[in-house]
């Protein structure tokens, strides 16, 4: 039984998820980044980075800190695991980024956010209560995703 086998008979679907991404998070670090995980592996860790920076500092946090570089992966990871709500919060939020593509330089990226107006400050905060409402099972979705894409998730 491999480690993923191992996380994905959890009987609560949370405890599975935190396996899950203590295992990619190990492997990651052995490989010296995340970067080098498979496509669907980073797929979950950018859902977890997004996740966490959400419920730590919101969406603006999110993107004045490292983790906005991963902005559009984020946006194409919750449509890989078929969150099409979240994906189109996500978008909305990208959206109203002062500058396409979001920008990878974090300098950069909070160049651009100096000037942000009091409105998309005000519809950010809209689109992390919609997130927070959301009926979409992200965890459930996660994991369908994680048993389809198993062999790439080689731990």
């Amino acid at each position: 039984m491999t480690e993923i086998d191992y996380a994905l008979s959890q009987n609560n679907t949370t405890d599975s998820i935190e396996l899950i991404g203590t295992i990619l998070w190990n492997k990651a670090e052995s490989l010296s980044g995340f970067e080098n995980l498979s496509l669907q592996e980073r797929q979950f860790i950018y859902i977890d980075i997004f996740e966490s920076e959400l419920n730590d500092n919101g969406i603006y946090g999110f993107f004045v800190n490292a983790s906005g570089q991963y902005a559009h992966e984020v946006l194409k990871a919750f449509e890989a695991i078929g969150a099409t709500e979240n994906a189109s919060i996500v978008d909305k939020a990208i959206r109203l980024f002062p500058e396409l593509p979001v920008p990878k330089d974090i300098f950069n990226r909070r160049a651009c956010m100096q000037n942000l107006k009091e409105s998309t400050l005000n519809i950010w905060l809209e689109l992390e209560a919609k997130l927070a409402s959301s009926l979409e099972d992200i965890v459930s979705l996660i994991l369908t995703y994680v048993k389809k894409h198993k062999s790439n998730f080689n731990y």
